[in-house]
């Protein structure tokens, strides 16, 4: 083969170029510390750096999403232990509001108290995080209760937000359940949520019984009750002969009451109604226990006794004395805790402040409702406040029993915003993981190995050098220096 001055330049063009473009590859990846500058450097690399990269973005949008999250639940959590201090001392009040030694007065100053304590409650109902009311589902431009009327006016919605490509949370928790309740129709009266006390202390006739009215019974926790009824107890039709009960409350009850059901207390000769036999007891053992008719059914009208005061009905111990036939008459009224047991002792009796059916619109918002107060804290402390107001021992012993459900309830929705705050840390925690494996997949794929490229470009700039030397010596000489 021929070799020509032509083939010497083209060879040592060729690889100054050629060191050249090592020299320039090596610097841009230098200066931008990349060694896929293009798609066209690696067009595979840089497929995966894009799809690395589209995730890294997907993973930043749900840790801001998790922020998001925990700055609602953490206020949410926030709230619920403030509620938490407002039970403690509503119950705390109740406490001292029940005991006998306090006075009318003192339990005014208790009731005063305890409506502060309602209106914080409100607030607390009323949170806003932002410009978002995080109790009030997808109204949260609204505050959820209406403070005039303890109402809940917004919607029972929970606004839930991704984390992560599956997973789900939810962000509020509704206040329908927890601080109140909207009325059935918007045609019940605005008092509805918080009721005024439901008992007028007047001389008008009971309804039921046509008799003169006596005072409820005070939303007893239990109260006995007899296991038939009659059809009309103003009639004399229940106990035939009459007789005589003996009532303690306790074991220890060492001066048990005589109630004694014949001439002269009745005024009249045997037989006796049911609503006689009633008055008998509460005029002669009103001390130790009260009895009330309740209307159980149609044509079933029956004597419901508990103690007094209220929450001992279980240690109530009648002996009756009467010639009744066996099952029959006073007879229905014998009780012995250990011993016969004619009546049933009952804690949800139908028609006697236990009113829990929603369709019932004459007494489902009843002040006296218990499956009310013990779900809402709005009511339990409505009913609390009033019932101090009112200086009735027998309902303010009834709230301690309904601000106690309402905190477990509190309890629960604060465990279950605790719950959702351990899922966002550790969804958190996850997601600092896969942005973490990400990066690495693209400093694999993209960063340039530095230490390596630096030798390479002085070996390269070396190399450069030596050929540009080599190529100026040999293409300045001429025929006549090979040949001489």
């Amino acid at each position: 083969m021929r070799i020509t001055t032509k083939m010497f330049y083209d060879r040592f063009l060729s690889d100054m170029q050629k060191n050249m473009e090592a020299i320039f590859n090596a610097s841009e990846q230098i200066s931008t510390g990349k060694k896929i500058n293009r798609p066209s450097d690696d067009p595979t690399a840089m497929s995966r750096i894009i799809g690395y990269t589209t995730h890294i973005s997907a993973i930043g949008e749900y840790k801001r999403a998790i922020d998001s999250a925990k700055g609602s639940l953490e206020a949410a959590d926030s709230s619920f232990s403030g509620l938490n201090d407002i039970l403690i001392r509503a119950k705390e009040l109740a406490l001292s509001g029940a005991t006998g030694t306090t006075d009318p007065n003192s339990r005014l100053m208790i009731a005063r108290e305890v409506g502060v304590l309602f209106e914080s409650a409100v607030g607390i109902a009323n949170t806003k995080v932002g410009d978002r009311y995080i109790f009030s589902g997808f109204k949260s431009n609204i505050a959820p209760i209406d403070v005039n009327t303890g109402e809940f006016v917004a919607d029972t919605n929970i606004f839930e937000i991704n984390i992560s490509q599956s997973i789900e949370i939810g962000l509020n928790i509704p206040a329908s359940e927890l601080f109140s309740f909207k009325r059935v129709n918007s045609t019940d009266p605005s008092n509805a949520v918080l009721p005024p006390y439901n008992y007028n202390f007047d001389s008008t006739n009971d309804p039921l019984t046509g008799e003169p009215e006596t005072p409820p019974d005070a939303d007893p926790l239990s109260a006995l009750y007899i296991s038939s009824g009659v059809a009309n107890p103003g009639a004399l039709t229940f106990t035939n002969n009459g007789g005589s009960l003996t009532i303690a409350v306790g074991d220890n009850d060492t001066s048990p009451a005589t109630v004694t059901i014949a001439q002269p207390p009745l005024g009249h000769a045997a037989p006796y109604s049911l609503n006689e036999v009633r008055d008998a007891i509460n005029n002669q053992a009103g001390s130790k226990v009260k009895a009330n008719i309740v209307k159980f059914g149609t044509n079933d009208y029956r004597l419901v006794i508990r103690s007094e005061p209220v929450g001992q009905s279980d240690k109530i111990k009648i002996i009756v004395n009467t010639t009744d036939a066996a099952g029959t008459g006073l007879n229905l009224l014998a009780y012995d805790p250990q011993g016969t047991q004619n009546m049933t002792l009952g804690t949800n009796i139908t028609n006697y402040n236990y009113i829990t059916d929603r369709t019932n619109n004459d007494n489902y918002y009843s002040f006296n409702n218990n499956y009310l107060n013990e779900t809402n804290i709005m009511r339990a402390m409505h009913f609390l406040k009033v019932a101090l107001e009112m200086d009735d021992v027998g309902r303010i012993q009834k709230a301690i029993d309904y601000v106690g459900k309402v905190a477990e309830k509190v309890f629960q929705q604060q465990a279950e915003v605790g719950a959702r705050l351990n899922k966002l840390d550790a969804e958190g925690r996850f997601q600092d993981n896969r942005e973490y494996d990400m990066s690495t997949y693209i400093s694999n794929d993209q960063d340039a190995d530095i230490p390596r490229l630096t030798s390479e470009l002085v070996q390269s700039q070396a190399a450069l050098q030596s050929l540009r030397t080599v190529s100026s010596d040999f293409l300045r000489a001429s025929l006549f220096d090979f040949i001489k």
